[in-house]
């Protein structure tokens, strides 16, 4: 008997068929063609709108991409997988797969990026996008489609992406299990199963221990499975680092996201990590960080949030059923569950950042990224909970009252909702969780975006009154959106029509002599070591400039995850304050320094320096504020005390003026004689930046080698001497000190804790004391001691958490060390440091 052919292989039998037909056959042919298609066509449409078919709609996997497997990557052994157990079945133990981790592929160093906007013109700003995309941790196996396909038919259509990610074994016990990492069995699933996977699955063929069979170690030795098991933790691990770098899985059609230059990470504004069995609104999400103000350049990781393991974990977590994350946390997030330990995975998780066999994996998050970001919870103005964590009807009834502080109370700020049942949910929700049965997906959908109300009868008197409140909230949500859209298609054209007028009004503007804005000017290096800092000065004292703006070498990345040359990679998108020194010739990681014959890396910071202030000239920045600030990455700063500072002196913009901490130790060891401002915090009046360009402009590229300090291009990291050579070689500017009326510092080079102690007479004159003035000439008063109750700049702040703490003390923000780290993060000597606190705060109220 000829063995029965596979339906999906049925045409190419008719293909490969030899010999005419006759006209009967030919129309028996036909016949049953049109029968079977019209039965495939009506199975589809059931399972799209039941969801229950036990198939796939997606592509299938084609004979060129059965492998799933990049050819770069090592296959990895999957536990229980049927080629590891047909080897040892057949009685080739030597044959069956050893567990091999995949090859090291090197980051794509784009993810250190953030995409900018696209704008329509060059003349037009277009506002940012909050696009949304959505990763689902799923199973695929035939019972789960029923989920996937309500899925992808219901909210998953409303993301700007959707994928699902996937183990490595697809299948069950009746269909049998398939290695997708292995050729054969992916063709074998195909074929036998029909198990094949559409393009908007992802799967993680590096996955150590799947969920059909997680076991103990001499369980393992013997190929003998214990049962299912859910090790979610190394799932969503492994999905974001996927997403972040495109290493570590595959789509079913064989490409990978960073062939084409971009990761995943770069498709979306903000990331939602969400369970199969939650129905989410994607078009909330939205609305939600825009009426926070919040921005995905910053650090935010947001949900339902938990405090309940605050006492053995010491972290507030966000519950799993839907957790969200801006794309600055989530590139953050990337890289160090890409560098984590790899030890001890077999073993429950222990409140420490490492791979781990655990379910919760909310718990193992948390821990990972909370020295760059904590829970923040997603609540609407009047407290509701953004995201209900059970079925929508038992979470209405909840009374925090009549229930008592268990753990979903726990921690959590009391509000009046909190014990008024049927009105504790955000009328404008992210999420409803724990919906098992896919046809609630199906329901909700009907509900909320086709208003069929024939669901409404099954549901109790309070859920629909809620309902019809989202509903409402929803359409007037809609509503308002669209007239603002008309409102500023109609402010675009009028800006169009009046550009010279309104250009014209800005130049007059930024030219009133009464104006003392501040432009905040940092040197930066753009690497993963550093991107905790640029966050932290966008978060505390950056946002007090009227301008900030990072400079940075055009060679990104760092020696574990490759260099980007931006001079010649033009795809690579970063923030819109984050300015590419293109022209630098000696970036950061590659100057010729040597030691023998070893090369080293270098900070030629002159050259960044000099060729930064030439572009802001050229690009018109110059223009955009009265007083200039080069100020480094370790240091705090008080713009709103600037301003006072120059106002007091009576200073204007049209004046030089090239002032800071004073320092006098290379005077008549430099050729120009000149004492010059510490490069912590420099300041300059427009003018004298406007001058200095006109100079930096003629330069030519300079020595390889260090040469006496000139004004020139040259190889050296002492900027704060080539640039006091300049000014005072060319227009006669000297430095100015920044002394209070008392004679104290007003810029610490040091941190304040230390440097309040320093005392001239018991120090002798070391490099900070030297030639200068020990009495004001006038009062006969001792000056230049630390530090004045208005200060304008603390240096010397490596780790950025001091940043929060300091913003904390001086405006009153609400950040919090994690208990177990507190011990890092005590002022030192501290009642002189907080006794000095306490005189800055109370000076600070006096002027405020």
């Amino acid at each position: 008997m000829a063995p029965r052919q596979h339906p999906r292989i049925l045409n190419a039998s008719f293909t490969r068929s030899r010999g005419g037909l006759s006209l009967n056959s030919i129309i028996m042919i036909s016949m049953l063609a049109a029968l079977l298609c019209g039965f495939a066509y009506l199975w589809n449409s059931y399972a799209e709108m039941s969801g229950s078919n036990w198939g796939t709609t997606g592509s299938f996997v084609s004979k060129d991409s059965l492998a799933i497997l990049p050819p770069t990557e090592e296959k990895p052994s999957i536990r229980g997988s049927s080629s590891e157990r047909n080897a040892v079945r057949d009685g080739n133990p030597d044959d069956a797969p050893m567990s091999m981790a995949p090859a090291k592929v090197k980051a794509a160093v784009s993810s250190l990026t953030v995409e900018k906007e696209p704008v329509s013109s060059k003349d037009v700003t277009v506002p940012k996008q909050n696009r949304l995309y959505c990763m689902i941790p799923f199973i695929w196996t035939p019972s789960a489609f029923p989920a996937y396909h309500a899925i992808r038919s219901t909210w998953g259509k409303r993301c700007h992406i959707t994928k699902f990610f996937i183990d490595p074994i697809i299948g069950d016990n009746t269909v049998g299990f398939y290695n997708m990492t292995d050729e054969n069995e992916a063709k074998r699933a195909a074929l036998e199963a029909n198990m094949s996977l559409p393009d908007d699955v992802v799967v993680l063929h590096s996955m150590k221990r799947p969920w059909h069979t997680c076991s103990a170690e001499e369980n393992r030795e013997n190929n003998k499975p214990i049962g299912n098991c859910r090790n979610i933790w190394e799932k969503i691990w492994r999905a974001w680092v996927y997403v972040v770098y495109g290493t570590g899985g595959s789509h079913a059609s064989g490409v990978r996201p960073n062939e084409n230059g971009k990761t995943d990470v770069f498709n979306a504004e903000w990331f939602v990590k969400v369970d199969a069995d939650t129905y989410l609104f994607p078009d909330n999400l939205p609305r939600f960080v825009e009426s926070k103000g919040w921005s995905y350049n910053d650090q935010h990781y947001f949900g339902h949030k938990l405090n309940h393991r605050q006492g053995d974990r010491k972290v507030s977590i966000i519950a799993g059923a839907a957790v969200f994350f801006s794309r600055a946390t989530l590139v953050a997030a990337g890289r160090t569950f890409n560098t984590m330990s790899m030890e001890r995975g077999d073993e429950e998780e222990d409140g420490t950042c490492r791979d781990a066999y655990t379910g919760t994996e909310e718990v193992v998050t948390a821990v990972c990224i909370k020295d760059y970001v904590r829970a923040e919870a997603a609540t609407d103005t009047d407290g509701r909970e953004q995201i209900s964590l059970y079925e929508v009807e038992l979470i209405l009834e909840y009374n925090r009252t009549e229930q008592g502080e268990w753990w979903y109370w726990q921690g959590k700020e009391r509000v009046p909702c909190h014990n008024n049942p049927y009105d504790c949910i955000s009328h404008l929700p992210l999420a409803f969780h724990h919906n098992k049965d896919p046809k609630d997906l199906l329901d909700l959908d009907k509900e909320f975006y086709n208003d069929d109300l024939n669901v409404r009868k099954r549901r109790k008197g309070y859920v629909n009154t809620y309902f019809d409140k989202v509903r409402a909230a929803m359409k007037l949500a809609e509503t308002t959106e669209s007239i603002a859209q008309t409102d500023k298609n109609v402010l675009i054209e009028h800006s169009r029509n009046t550009e010279v007028a309104d250009k014209q009004m800005l130049l007059s503007h930024s030219s009133s002599p009464n104006e003392n804005r501040l432009y905040c000017m940092v040197p930066f290096i753009w690497t993963t070591e550093y991107l905790p800092q640029y966050h932290a000065i966008r978060a505390t004292w950056g946002k007090r400039c009227d301008v900030l703006k990072f400079y940075i070498d055009p060679i990104i990345g760092d020696k574990s995850i490759g260099f980007l040359d931006l001079r010649v990679n033009e795809t690579s998108d970063l923030p819109d304050d984050v300015v590419v020194v293109k022209d630098i010739k000696r970036p950061w990681n590659d100057c010729m320094q040597q030691d023998g014959d070893e090369v080293k890396t270098c900070r030629n910071i002159w050259e960044k320096l000099w060729r930064s202030w030439l572009w802001m000239n050229d690009h018109g920045e110059l223009d955009q504020a009265e007083w200039f600030t080069k100020v480094d990455a370790d240091t705090y700063l008080f713009p709103e005390h600037l301003k006072r500072y120059v106002e007091e002196k009576g200073w204007l913009p049209s004046e030089h003026h090239y002032f800071g901490h004073v320092l006098r130790h290379r005077i008549q060891k430099s050729d120009a004689d000149a004492s010059i401002v510490a490069g912590a915090a420099v300041f300059f009046s427009r003018t004298t930046l406007k001058s200095l360009a006109g100079v930096l402009k003629d330069f030519e590229d300079g020595a390889t080698r260090r040469g006496p300090q000139e004004c020139k291009d040259d190889y050296t990291s002492e900027e704060e001497v080539v640039t006091a050579v300049c000014l005072k070689k060319h227009f006669g500017v000297e430095a100015q000190t920044t002394l209070d009326g008392n004679g104290k510092e007003l810029v610490a080079v040091a941190e304040p804790e230390d440097s309040l102690l320093w005392n001239r007479t018991e120090q002798g004159e070391w490099w900070y004391w030297e030639n200068k003035p020990k009495v004001d000439p006038v009062t006969g008063a001792e000056i230049h001691q630390c530090c004045g109750d208005l200060p304008i700049a603390f240096h010397g702040y490596k780790d950025p958490q001091w940043f929060y703490l300091l913003e904390n003390e001086f405006h009153g923000s609400n950040y919090k060390v994690n208990d177990e780290d507190s011990w890092k993060y005590e002022w030192r000597n501290p009642m002189t440091t907080k006794d000095y606190f306490d005189r800055v705060r109370k000076a600070m109220l006096k002027t405020a």
